[in-house]
């Protein structure tokens, strides 16, 4: 089920023209939800929330994004702080506005350690001001680290934008 609702998302992001983060909507601000999934095998998700992030638009589609997440509760120590150079495939003028990424993290976790970060994304403009935003991240690690190992980093969040949007055209608009 997850798996279709991810296939229509990315569909719908490649058909439906909006406006969302460009050179006049330049700041956005956002809270997820997020986790860590180690191996398909081992244990469940650990989940890493809040999220916080806030986000600037470059140039010519390039975005920079900066986050801080930390595990509150739970047996498990995480806190990551991220930064990432995104870039939407110029649909910088769309709500619906896939992307990839690249970027590093450090991670707290028993000890600090450093890796790279890569993964893709989408956020769905809903109104002039907020959106919600998917993510997935593979956070790699080196592999002689052995408190902390190379995963998966799902987030699912509601972004604001600091500007107005115009909305149009529509769905049903070309």
């Amino acid at each position: 089920m997850k798996r279709i609702f991810l296939i229509i998302s990315f569909f719908y992001a490649f058909i439906f023209h909006f406006k969302a983060q460009n050179k006049q909507q330049k700041w956005v601000a956002g809270i997820s939800l997020a986790g860590a999934k180690y191996t398909y095998n081992s244990r469940p998700l650990v989940y890493v929330s809040p999220r916080l992030n806030i986000s600037r638009y470059i140039f010519k589609g390039l975005i920079l994004d900066a986050a801080f997440a930390t595990r509150i509760g739970g047996e498990e120590s995480y806190t990551s702080f991220d930064g990432a150079l995104r870039y939407d495939f110029g649909r910088s003028n769309y709500n619906v506005v896939p992307y990839i990424l690249v970027g590093v993290s450090y991670l707290k976790g028993k000890v600090i350690t450093g890796n790279s970060n890569f993964g893709i994304g989408n956020t769905f403009w809903f109104s002039q001001k907020l959106g919600m935003n998917l993510q997935v991240m593979y956070k790699y690690l080196k592999d002689d680290i052995d408190t902390q190992k190379s995963h998966i980093y799902p987030s699912v969040g509601i972004v604001y934008s600091f500007s107005h949007r115009n909305l149009n055209p529509r769905l049903w608009g070309n």
